[in-house]
């Protein structure tokens, strides 16, 4: 009885290690065969990158002018940290997508618009919250990604909240969490 018992245990732990073993070679083969863009990238984006910059998306309905001041904000902090050949993505007046489309539909006229100028990096944001509480404190949440135009792959992403003082303006709680975001900025 004991022979039984040692030997179901045996083959418990056989069968654990080779299933560790397994992953332990799935997760090497995919850190080797890691994509081109990623590898060329490692370092950081170049300082003298041409980004095409595309639209905002927002999930919260924040007004056009709003936007339009937020990447306003984001140009002059990228040429902030050395940044400096940005294009802007000026949309057409007309959208004939329907409205719970417009926001992808400009983006990805945006992307186009970006091969077709041959520019390789877009950055583009998201608007993830905009909001005043009831204490007249306004809050955002914002994205940022860098993305290679041709292969449709982020380079860099990331995220973070800002939250100002009773009576702070939303243009300043933006300025200092689109500063904080773009200084995080992988550059070299």
């Amino acid at each position: 009885m004991k022979n039984k018992l040692f030997s179901g245990r045996l083959q418990q732990r056989f069968a654990s290690i080779f299933v560790l073993s397994l992953l332990f070679i799935l997760l090497a083969g995919c850190q080797v065969n890691a994509s081109k863009i990623a590898k060329q990238y490692q370092n950081g984006i170049p300082r003298d990158s041409h980004l095409a910059m595309l639209p905002f998306i927002s999930h919260t309905g924040v007004p056009k002018e709003e936007t339009v001041q937020l990447k306003r904000i984001l140009l002059v902090q990228l040429a902030s940290v050395g940044i400096k050949n940005t294009t802007v993505y000026k949309k057409p007046e007309t959208n004939p997508a329907p409205s719970y489309l417009a926001d992808i539909y400009e983006l990805e006229r945006a992307q186009l618009w970006a091969k077709s100028k041959s520019i390789k990096l877009s950055i583009s944001g998201e608007i993830l919250e905009w909001q005043y509480d009831e204490q007249n404190r306004f809050s955002t949440a914002l994205q940022l990604k860098v993305t290679d135009i041709a292969s449709g792959e982020d380079i860099w992403s990331i995220s973070g909240m800002g939250e100002g003082r009773p009576g702070e303006a939303a243009y300043d709680v933006s300025r200092k969490l689109i500063a904080d975001l773009v200084a995080a900025m992988p550059l070299q």
